[in-house]
């Protein structure tokens, strides 16, 4: 396996002109506040869009930060790992965020966002507020509003995969995509 990477080959992914942002790595606040910041600067000539991706980014690096399975040691602190994408089509941005995650927890996050995708906004927003005056879930922390508001943020069905890593983990990732141009009709 080792033999068979290639950093070259990496790069030469990384390279494409679709290819907007790319990390893998600890979502620490540091790293947040960098890629935040990347994001408003580049995105600052239209701000609806600034504005879309940036919420959608904040909500799911946030789940990243405080979901991932894939812990790293650095700086006497346990920081959550995870994957952030962005990338872009002539119509579209596309965020993807992926991480290690409990198996036992997947049909659960699966269930929520195929639900999601049932809804239209008024319901969306309907299912938000609800959802905001529900309890906690055992091993939330907020309000469980983040996959519906990016939902709504997004206007797009979420696009989710998974993939078994061992017997206990899989890698769960969410795409998320934001329209350049708002149709107006």
């Amino acid at each position: 396996m080792a033999n068979s990477l290639s950093v070259f080959e990496y790069y030469k992914m990384t390279q494409r002109p679709e290819v907007l942002l790319c990390y893998r790595g600890p979502v620490t606040d540091g790293i947040l506040k960098e890629i935040s910041r990347d994001i408003r600067s580049r995105f600052a000539e239209n701000q609806r869009v600034r504005r879309q991706l940036f919420a959608v980014y904040m909500e799911l690096a946030q789940n990243i930060h405080y979901y991932s399975a894939e812990k790293i040691h650095l700086n006497n602190r346990l920081d959550s790992v995870g994957t952030i994408l962005l990338t872009q089509s002539p119509e579209a941005y596309y965020f993807f965020f992926g991480n290690l995650m409990e198996t036992c927890y997947l049909d659960e996050i699966i269930a929520k966002c195929q639900y999601i995708n049932t809804l239209d906004r008024e319901a969306l927003r309907l299912y938000k507020r609800e959802q905001r005056k529900s309890p906690p879930k055992a091993r939330s922390r907020g309000a469980g509003i983040g996959l519906i508001q990016v939902a709504l943020t997004s206007r797009f069905p979420l696009q989710l995969e998974h993939h078994p890593v061992d017997a206990s983990h899989s890698l769960f990732s969410l795409r998320v995509q934001i329209a350049k141009e708002i149709d107006a009709t």
